[in-house]
């Protein structure tokens, strides 16, 4: 059994974070989501948006104007606006890099289709109230590319944007939602985990300077609890995993400092419905792993050289797992044709 590319040293490469967390009392049960679009919705608004013709993005209004073609719900016109941006618009990861950050202006952006997280937000403003939809570019502190747990922030360095849907207040963050940095390059890849993402999700990430744009139901964190949280990667909400299981983990005794590691796989191809959250687990334990995954023939899970197959039922995987060993343990998945095997999930097991 071999694996993919890279994936060994990717994993052994990989070290939990450790930092003393403020132990946050979230009830986070009941989290209004804001839309019902189906996939098949979705699918048909981001085919209209992705065909817009080259000659109407000459202009913005036009633009706009064809954007909405169609649609009728302040969700459906948020969507086509944040699936044109995050297509067409690049992150310039040069003049972020280098500090020097040239005009961010809306005629800019759209000409040049290349800017930072405030040209991507003052885009997104302006193309929504265009459609009609009420909105607000929000600027705080991310723990983005370069930033670690536990960091200080001294200064605003990111941009995104609320907007009402329903009646009620969401985030979307269209600069993440393009791509994200990785060694120094920009790599463009649509993300679904930042369009109308729930508060409580978003929070783990963005800090508003502005307390009342956290948007959460209960608690608001101060700026030392944001900074002390764990240092998430930009896929972590990909595969499904619960923000409320992520509170919860927070809030547990057992908590070492540090998430379950994650890998760059698309928007939901897995289904974590239910695996620790915490990175480090002990020895000796029983752990329930249950993953949804109709693109996998198999999942195991792989503690040095012992695999251990999960149970399959349609496409779902499942398996109570309990090892006396302490060391690193996969969760990996093996493609339909294919003689590797993808890595979903990374622990530490230990006393």
């Amino acid at each position: 059994m071999n694996f993919s590319n890279d994936l060994r040293q990717t994993f052994l490469q990989r070290r939990s974070a450790v930092c003393c967390l403020v132990l946050l009392t979230f009830a986070l049960h009941g989290t209004a989501f804001p839309h019902d679009l189906s996939d098949e919705q979705l699918a048909a608004i981001d085919a209209h948006a992705l065909a817009t013709p080259p000659e109407v993005e000459v202009d913005r209004k036009a633009l706009v104007t064809y954007l909405m073609q169609g649609l009728h719900t302040d969700s459906e016109k948020a969507r086509a606006i944040y699936r044109w941006i995050t297509d067409r618009i690049a992150y310039d990861a040069s003049a972020f890099l280098s500090g020097r950050i040239d005009d961010m202006s809306i005629d800019d952006v759209m000409k040049k289709r290349l800017s930072v997280c405030f040209g991507f937000s003052n885009l997104f403003e302006k193309m929504a109230k265009d459609a009609g939809l009420e909105v607000k570019s929000i600027t705080g502190f991310a723990k983005a590319y370069g930033t670690s747990q536990g960091q200080h922030f001294d200064k605003p360095n990111h941009a995104w944007n609320a907007i009402r849907i329903n009646g009620n207040w969401f985030l979307i963050d269209s600069t993440w939602g393009a791509g994200y940095i990785k060694n120094n390059q920009f790599k463009k890849e649509m993300s679904e985990a930042f369009f109308l993402t729930p508060p409580e999700q978003f929070v783990f990430s963005h800090f508003p300077l502005d307390e009342q744009w956290q948007l959460q139901r209960t608690s608001r964190l101060s700026q030392r609890e944001f900074e002390s949280l764990p240092q998430i990667e930009p896929t972590f909400f990909h595969n499904n995993i619960s923000p409320i299981d992520a509170w919860e983990a927070i809030k547990s005794p057992e908590f070492s400092g540090s998430f379950v590691h994650t890998f760059e796989l698309p928007y939901h191809l897995v289904s974590v419905l239910q695996a620790p959250v915490m990175y480090r687990l002990k020895v000796d334990r029983r752990y329930i792993f249950k993953i949804n995954a109709e693109i996998f023939e198999k999942m195991a899970l792989v503690q040095t050289d012992q695999w251990q197959e999960m149970d399959k039922e349609g496409d779902s995987f499942s398996f109570n797992y309990n090892s006396p060993y302490q060391g690193q343990l996969l969760v990996v998945g093996k493609k339909f044709n294919s003689d590797q095997y993808t890595a979903i999930l990374a622990y530490e097991l230990a006393p």
